[in-house]
C-alpha cells in the first residue's frame, strides 16, 4: 500500500530504552523518561551502550595473546565446615591470599592428575574428611600475581567447597548399604509386614582386614559367587527380597566374623559339590575371629549364630540330626517377637525355624525354636498391592502350622481351658483354608494322578510340578503337616465336614515324595524339605516305592551336595534291601 504523501516514514532505531524495544514500539529516546514510559506510567531504563572508535577496532592476532600463568608454591586440599557462612569464606579469603590455594578434591583433580607429593595431614581440617593430597609442581616460582578474575575463580571455588560436606564421590563409591541395624527391644508383633528398602549411600564397601585372612582374593572373589548365587539362593527360597544374598552381606562388609562365616560356610558348600576337592578339617576357622560388635548387636549374633548352624547342618545332616540342639533363648525370643517382616531378622529367625523343624521331624522330637503367638491375615488387596508380602505369608504360613503340629505331637500337658481336640480341629481347618485360598504362584503348573496314562505305567507316585521353590516349600511342609495330624487324630474328631483325599494320611506321604522327587534343583532343596521327605518315606510300604525313594535320595545328595548317607542307610535298614547297595 503507498504511503500517504503527507505522513512521514518513521525510521528503525534500536537505540531506545528497554520497555519500547520490548514491547516494538518507536522510543523518542527522552531522557530520563521517554513519552511513551511518561503516558503509561512505566519504569523507563535504558541499556548500556558501547562503541568503540575506529582506531580501536583491529583484531589481534593468537601469537599477541599472552596466557597468565597463576603459579603457586604448593597447593592443598582443605574441606571446610558446612557452617561457616559462604560469604565470610568470600570476604576472608579474598583479603588475604596466601601462596597456597585450597582448593577442593574434584577441582583439584582437575587441574591436575599427576600427584607429585603427599605432606601430612592438615591439623585444621575435621576428623571426618579425608587425608589431604597436596600437590608440588618445581617447575613453578614462589610469586603468584592474581588478578581479579582468579581472585573471582577461587572464591567460587571455596565456596563450592564449603558447601560440600565429605570426600569427592565417584560411581564406584554408590553402593548398597545394609539395612539398619535394628535393637530387638519391642514385643508387640505387628498386624502388618514391615516394609524395609536398602537404601543407597556413599559408603565405600570394602571387606574386613584381619591378620587371620588367608584367602587371596582369587579365591575370596570365587567363594563370594558361590555363597550368592549357590548357598544364599536356597537361604532366599522363600524371601523375594534376596535377604541373605543382599543384605546379610551387607552386614559381613562391616563384621570380620560374619564375613569369615560366610566364607567358611560358602567353602564348605564348594567342597561338597567337588568332592575332588575335599574340605581339610581344621585349614581355617574363620568363625573363631572374634568381633567386639558381635555381642552389643542382636541382629550380628543372631546371623553369625544362624550361619554357623547352616554350616554344621550340610557339613554331615544326618549327624546334625542326631546332635542335640542348643539355642540361646533369649536371643530367639527377640527374634521372634521380630518374626513378621521383610528385613533381615524375620529372615534369619524363618532360618532358624527351618533348621528347627527340619530337626525336629528327623528325630521324632518337639520344636525349641520360640513360635509367634499368631500369624497375619492377608487380604486380597495386600496380595495385588505387595507381592513380597504375599510370598512371605503363604510360604511361611505353612511352616508356622507345621511347628504347631509338631509341637502338638509332642506335648503332654493337656490344659482344661484348652482340649487337644480343639487345638486339632483349629490346626486342620488353618491348613484347609491355606490349601484352598493359595495363590496360583502356589498352584501346581502340572498334577497327574498315578492312574493318568500321561504319568507312565512305572510310575509308582503322581507327578506334582511347581514353578518356583516358593510354592513348592509351602504345600510340601502343608502335606507334611496334615500327615502328622493325621497320624495323631484324636478319636472323637470329626473329619466328614473336610474332603475325603484331603483326610488320607497315605494321599499325603505320596504328595511329599511326588514333589521331592521331582524337585531337581539345588536352589529349591531346604534341610527341613529333607527331613519332610524322610518322614513320608517311612510310609511307603510298597518295594517299587521304596526304590523309587532311594533312588531319590541318591539324586538329592548329588545335586545338593549335603550327607545324608546315614539317613539313607537307616532306611535301607527298616525296608530290608541292604542287600541290594
Amino acid at each position: 500500500m503507498p504511503d500517504r504523501p503527507g505522513q512521514n516514514r518513521l525510521t528503525r532505531c534500536r537505540t531506545g530504552c528497554m520497555r519500547c524495544r520490548v514491547r516494538r514500539r518507536k522510543c523518542d529516546e527522552g531522557k530520563p523518561r521517554c513519552r511513551n514510559c511518561v503516558d503509561r506510567n512505566f519504569q523507563c531504563q535504558y541499556g548500556p551502550q558501547l562503541t568503540f572508535l575506529s582506531k580501536n577496532a583491529h583484531t589481534i592476532q593468537a601469537s599477541q595473546v599472552g596466557t597468565p600463568s597463576a603459579r603457586y608454591e604448593a597447593i592443598r586440599f582443605i574441606n571446610e565446615e558446612p557452617q561457616k557462612d559462604i560469604t565470610e569464606a568470600e570476604d576472608d579469603d579474598m583479603d588475604e591470599i596466601p601462596s597456597h590455594i585450597d582448593l577442593p578434591p574434584h577441582s583439584q583433580e582437575a587441574a591436575d592428575t599427576n600427584p607429585l607429593s603427599h605432606p601430612p595431614r592438615n591439623e585444621d581440617m575435621p576428623s571426618g574428611s579425608e587425608e589431604p593430597v597436596s600437590h608440588t609442581a618445581n617447575d613453578l616460582p614462589s610469586t603468584a600475581v592474581l588478578s581479579d578474575k582468579d581472585e573471582s575463580a577461587v572464591a567460587g571455588l571455596l565456596a563450592l567447597g564449603t558447601s560440600m560436606n565429605g570426600h569427592d564421590l565417584g560411581m564406584a563409591d554408590f553402593t548398597v548399604s545394609s539395612p539398619e541395624v535394628v535393637t530387638l527391644t519391642s514385643s508387640t508383633i505387628p498386624s502388618r509386614l514391615s516394609h524395609s528398602r536398602p537404601a543407597f549411600s556413599p559408603q565405600p564397601m570394602l571387606p574386613p582386614k584381619s591378620p587371620a585372612d588367608e584367602l587371596s582374593p582369587t579365591e575370596t572373589q570365587a567363594l563370594l559367587r558361590h555363597y550368592r548365587y549357590e548357598v544364599a539362593s536356597w537361604l532366599d527360597i522363600c524371601d523375594l527380597g534376596q535377604s541373605f544374598g543382599i543384605n546379610a552381606l551387607q552386614v559381613a562388609m562391616r563384621s570380620p566374623a560374619i564375613w569369615k562365616s560366610i566364607l567358611d560356610l560358602s567353602e564348605t558348600s564348594f567342597n561338597q559339590l567337588h568332592t575332588q576337592n575335599p574340605r581339610k578339617e581344621g585349614s581355617r576357622s574363620f568363625s573363631q575371629f572374634g568381633d567386639e560388635d558381635i555381642l552389643d548387636n542382636i541382629t550380628n549374633s543372631a546371623l553369625l549364630d544362624v550361619l554357623d548352624r547352616v554350616m554344621d547342618s550340610i557339613s554331615n545332616i544326618s549327624t546334625a540330626w542326631t546332635m542335640k540342639r542348643h539355642y540361646n533363648t533369649g536371643l530367639l525370643n527377640a527374634l521372634s517377637s521380630h518374626a513378621v517382616g521383610r528385613d533381615l531378622n524375620a529372615a534369619i529367625y524363618w532360618l532358624f525355624a527351618r533348621l528347627d523343624v527340619g530337626t525336629a521331624l528327623a528325630s521324632d522330637s518337639d520344636v525349641q525354636v520360640p513360635l509367634p503367638p499368631t500369624f497375619p491375615c492377608l487380604t486380597e488387596v495386600d496380595m495385588v498391592a505387595d507381592p513380597y508380602e504375599m510370598v512371605f505369608y503363604y510360604a511361611y504360613r505353612p511352616l508356622w502350622l507345621c511347628a504347631k503340629a509338631i509341637h502338638f505331637m509332642h506335648n503332654e500337658e493337656v490344659s482344661p481351658y484348652r482340649p487337644p481336640l480343639h487345638t486339632w480341629m483349629q490346626l486342620v481347618e488353618e491348613l484347609e483354608q491355606w490349601y484352598r485360598e493359595r495363590p496360583q504362584e502356589f498352584q501346581p503348573m502340572l498334577e497327574l494322578e498315578m492312574d493318568d496314562r500321561l504319568a507312565g505305567p512305572e510310575r509308582s507316585f503322581p507327578v506334582v510340578l511347581f514353578a518356583n521353590g516358593a510354592g513348592l516349600f509351602g504345600n510340601q511342609l502343608y502335606h507334611t503337616a496334615m500327615l502328622l495330624l493325621l497320624h495323631n487324630k484324636p478319636r472323637t474328631a470329626r473329619i466328614t465336614d473336610f474332603q475325603s483325599a484331603a483326610m488320607s494320611p497315605l494321599w499325603h506321604a505320596q504328595r511329599v515324595c511326588s514333589i521331592s522327587l521331582h524337585n531337581d534343583r539345588r536352589e529349591c532343596w531346604d534341610p527341613c524339605l529333607l527331613a519332610s521327605f524322610f518322614v513320608a518315606a517311612r510310609r511307603m510300604t510298597h518295594e517299587s516305592q521304596q526304590q523309587e525313594v532311594l533312588r531319590g535320595f541318591d539324586r538329592i545328595c548329588t545335586v545338593t551336595g549335603w550327607n545324608a548317607h546315614d539317613s539313607v542307610q537307616g532306611l535301607r535298614v527298616e525296608w530290608g534291601l541292604l542287600d541290594e547297595t
